[in-house]
C-alpha cells in the first residue's frame, strides 16, 4: 500500500486543493487495472496526521492489518475546504434558504457550487488519475462517496454522471434538509447505470443543522427513494447503527464494510 500526495488548482474556484491517491498492495509489481473510489473529505481518510481535527478514518492502518479481506481498489481522497461554510457550499449542488434554529451555526442561505466541483472531478481530476494510474476507467468500475454533507454531492454525482460513476458510498448522510432538492434530481434522472449503494446512519448523530431525529428520518427517506427506483437488497445496503456519534471515530467503524459492499462484485 502506498499513498501519494498531490497539490493542484481546483480550477472552478481558483483555489489550491490537496488530494491523496492510495494504491493497494501489489500495485507496483504488476500490470493489473484497478477500480477507483473517489472520496470527499480526503484529509480524513487515511491517517490522523493528515486531518485538521487530528482524527481520521485510519484506513491506512486498517488496510495494513486486513488487506486480504478488502477489495483491491485505488482510493482518491480529495481534501475539503478549510471552513464549515466553504465545505457546505462545495458539497452542495443546490441553492437553498433555511430558517436557522438558535442552536445551529449553519448558514441561512447556501449557494451551492457542487455542480462545478463535480465537473472538475469528472473533466479534470478523473482523466488525470486515469492517465497516471492503472485504472479501470469506465464508470461501471468507479465509485463516489462521502460522509455527512459529502453524501449530498456524491449522490448527485452518481445520479447525474452515469459515464463517470456507478457506485455510491454514503455514511451518515445529511439528507433531511435537502430532500426537496434531491427529489427533483431523482425525478429527472435514470438510475439504470447504478450498480451498488451503501447507505447508513446512527442513532446519536448531531450536525450543524440536522438533529438526531432528522438524520434518521432523512436516511430512511433516501432509502425509500432508492427502493422506489427499483433497488433491492442485492444492490442497496441500508444500516441503522446504535449509539455512534457524528465523528470520524464513528465513521471509521463502517468505512471498510462500505467499501466491501460497493465493490462486492469485483
Amino acid at each position: 500500500m502506498k499513498i501519494d500526495v498531490f497539490k493542484t488548482i481546483l480550477s472552478p474556484f481558483n483555489r489550491d486543493v490537496t488530494f491523496r491517491v492510495m494504491t493497494p498492495d501489489g500495485y507496483e509489481e504488476g500490470d493489473r487495472l484497478y477500480p477507483v473510489l473517489y472520496m470527499n473529505d480526503g484529509q480524513d481518510i487515511f491517517r490522523d496526521e493528515d486531518s485538521v481535527s487530528g482524527h481520521s478514518l485510519r484506513y491506512a492502518d486498517y488496510y495494513t492489518d486486513y488487506s486480504q479481506f478488502l477489495p483491491q481498489v485505488i482510493i482518491v481522497g480529495i481534501d475539503c475546504p478549510s471552513t464549515n461554510r466553504e465545505r457546505s457550499i462545495q458539497y452542495t449542488p443546490y441553492t437553498k434558504q433555511f430558517v436557522i434554529p438558535e442552536w445551529s451555526s449553519y448558514e441561512s442561505e447556501v449557494i451551492g457550487t457542487g455542480k462545478e466541483y463535480l465537473e472538475w472531478i469528472v473533466r479534470e481530476l478523473k482523466p488525470w488519475i486515469d492517465e497516471n494510474y492503472r485504472t479501470r476507467k469506465q464508470g461501471a468500475y468507479t465509485a463516489l462517496g462521502g460522509v455527512s454533507s459529502g453524501t449530498i454531492v456524491s449522490t448527485y454525482g452518481v445520479i447525474m454522471y452515469p459515464e463517470a460513476f456507478s457506485r455510491l458510498l454514503c455514511i451518515s448522510g445529511s439528507f433531511y434538509n435537502w430532500m426537496d432538492c434531491l427529489d427533483k434530481t431523482l425525478e429527472q434522472a435514470a438510475m439504470d447505470h447504478v450498480k451498488y449503494i451503501y447507505l447508513d446512519v446512527s442513532t446519536n448523530e448531531q450536525g450543524r443543522l440536522t438533529t438526531r431525529e432528522q438524520f434518521l428520518e432523512g436516511t430512511k427517506m433516501m432509502y425509500r427513494r432508492f427502493t422506489d427506483c427499483g433497488f433491492d437488497e442485492t444492490q442497496l445496503k441500508y444500516q441503522v447503527l446504535k449509539g455512534l456519534t457524528h465523528t470520524q471515530g464513528g465513521w471509521r467503524l463502517r468505512f471498510p464494510d462500505a467499501i466491501r459492499w460497493i465493490f462486492r462484485d469485483l
